[in-house]
């Protein structure tokens, strides 16, 4: 085998490691915002914390700003990882929608990360929210992020809702 047919596994690799760790990093970092989020508030996905209208925005923002890492379906291309279904469950569940939008806005996109508006991150996470089945609401995602971090991701719709 060749040295450059070797290098590619390694490279994926080392990426993912770096990705998943930085994804650890935020959820043990944020530890006590989830803990905070569990004990104030029931408040979770599952109760319609953006709206539609926001989602659709967020639709044509994430084409323009996040498919061509993560592919139009969302399910990640190269080393980008996929934003729906097990692997946002795996990276994302019992962490808070304002630890979703606080790592999108410091690290994305990934050419030009913080260059976007506040309002188009809480716009494109709507969308990403959509993406995974969570319903919509009356309510657009708030734009402080305090109140972002009362909002559990939790992949298991609770019990009556």
């Amino acid at each position: 085998m060749n040295r450059r047919a070797c290098f590619a596994p390694v490279l994926v690799c080392v990426v993912l490691t770096w990705l998943m760790n930085g994804a650890l990093s935020v959820n043990a970092s944020g530890r006590d915002d989830v803990q905070e989020a569990k004990s104030s508030t029931n408040r979770t996905v599952w109760d319609g914390v953006y709206t539609e209208k926001q989602a659709e925005r967020g639709n044509t923002q994430y084409a323009q700003a996040c498919a061509s890492c993560h592919a139009d379906d969302l399910r990640g291309k190269s080393t980008a990882p996929s934003l729906v279904e097990e692997s946002f469950a795996f990276l994302w569940d019992d962490a808070t929608v304002g630890e979703l939008f606080e790592r999108t806005q410091r690290l994305m996109p990934s050419d030009r990360p913080n260059s976007l508006p506040a309002a188009t991150y809480r716009e494109i996470v709507a969308f990403i929210l959509q993406s995974n089945k969570f319903p919509p609401g009356e309510k657009e995602l708030d734009a402080e992020v305090a109140k972002l971090k009362q909002i559990l991701i939790t992949s298991k719709k609770p019990e009556g809702k």
